[in-house]
């Protein structure tokens, strides 16, 4: 989105933030408890798994999302992007999450078995095309997504954030 539409749109902004800061950060600190365990339940536990899977996801698709065209051919869910991905390896996962490149590969082993990853190349992976349009992932976003409205409107109905009318 061009930057001149983004500004005649309303957007949140910080209000008097040294006042208020304790009351964002106990409201951030809720949302990321909440965060945290339904990711770590989705890997059985396992935060990094949970981690490394969001780090390749983000690593695979975020270079397709910058150009206006793909971005709107892919914002909804529903449209598999399949291999248009870029592929990312433990390296890459490993300075994206700052964890050891060895745990990464562990781990990037753990998601091709579970069927998030799937290998393309000698050390290149992409997110299972597919995989987030499944039940059990549909829900996680889902229920992150209202997580995420939850701190939002918390933070709104605080003043940690006030809506700021579009310019121009």
């Amino acid at each position: 989105m061009p930057a001149s539409a983004k500004n005649k749109r309303p957007r949140l902004v910080r209000k008097d933030h040294e006042t208020i800061s304790r009351l964002f950060a106990m409201a951030f600190g809720r949302y990321f408890q909440r965060v945290c365990r339904l990711q770590r339940d989705m890997t059985g536990g396992d935060i990094d798994l949970a981690i490394i899977a969001g780090a390749a996801g983000i690593v695979s698709t975020e270079a397709l999302l910058r150009d206006e065209t793909q971005r709107q051919q892919f914002a909804n869910m529903k449209t598999i992007v399949g291999d248009r991905q870029r592929g990312c390896n433990a390296l890459s996962l490993a300075e994206a999450t700052g964890l050891p490149r060895e745990t990464v590969r562990r781990k990037m082993k753990q998601l091709v078995e579970m069927g998030l990853l799937v290998r393309r190349g000698a050390r290149e992976y992409i997110l299972q095309p597919g995989a987030l349009q499944s039940p059990p992932y549909r829900q996680l976003l889902d229920d992150l997504s209202i997580e995420t409205l939850r701190l939002l409107n918390e933070c709104l109905e605080d003043g940690v954030f006030v809506v700021e009318p579009p310019q121009g």
